[in-house]
């Protein structure tokens, strides 16, 4: 499981380096908000820790940020703010679990484990995505996939029933330093609606692309 760590204090970030590499998550620190969003609308992780108190833009305002981009992570905000106002403010703004400074460490691995519990497969419908094994199934039968039409659907089906803009798409598969246009994002849903036996995303006329919710 990958996890951004947003944290400016260089002590905390060697402590929770140590801790979370030993319980086996990949781990990408940056030290400002400004570099945790690039790194954020660039590559796909599963977790974002966040240091209320940063440089250039604060955890709170990265958390809105992100939450409005609808980009598919799990945020979880640690800071030196420990007021019932403040944890309000936090899960108000989009975030999924807070927990203040100072802190038990197994109480933070503890949370984190319980924030991606359950979250390794994907389903909608007869479709499932395994985040771990990169497997796709459909009808318990496997979907031989790119890596590319892979992280295009793993980002539908964590955003079931949302319109999704060729923009975001773009940005969110591909990364915003990706110079090719949206005609690509058409061309892989294309070869990925082949590839499906049922007609999962929908194109809205305008507006971009949405997956559908199907019942089991």
């Amino acid at each position: 499981m990958k996890i951004l760590l947003a944290e400016d204090d260089l002590n905390m970030q060697k402590i929770l380096k140590i801790y979370l590499e030993k319980e086996g998550y990949q781990l990408t620190i940056a030290s400002d908000g400004e570099e945790a969003l690039d790194y954020i609308v660039s590559e796909n992780f599963d977790l974002a820790i966040l240091d209320w108190m940063m440089p250039k833009k604060d955890g709170m305002e990265l958390c809105e940020d992100i939450r409005r981009m609808a980009i598919p992570i799990k945020i979880l905000m640690l800071t030196a703010k420990n007021t019932s106002i403040d944890e309000l403010k936090s899960l108000t703004a989009g975030a999924d679990e807070y927990i203040s400074k100072p802190f038990e460490m197994p109480v933070l691995l503890i949370r984190i484990k319980k924030l991606v519990r359950g979250e390794n497969v994907l389903k909608n419908g007869a479709l499932s995505l395994n985040i771990e094994t990169f497997e796709v199934r459909e009808n318990l039968q496997g979907i031989d996939l790119t890596r590319k039409e892979y992280d295009l659907l793993h980002y539908f089906m964590s955003n079931i029933d949302i319109t999704l803009s060729r923009e975001q798409i773009l940005d969110n598969v591909w990364g915003i330093d990706y110079e090719g246009d949206t005609r690509t994002v058409d061309t892989h849903v294309k070869r990925l609606r082949k590839k499906l036996s049922e007609d999962y995303i929908e194109t809205k006329v305008r507006l971009g692309y949405v997956m559908r919710s199907k019942d089991e």
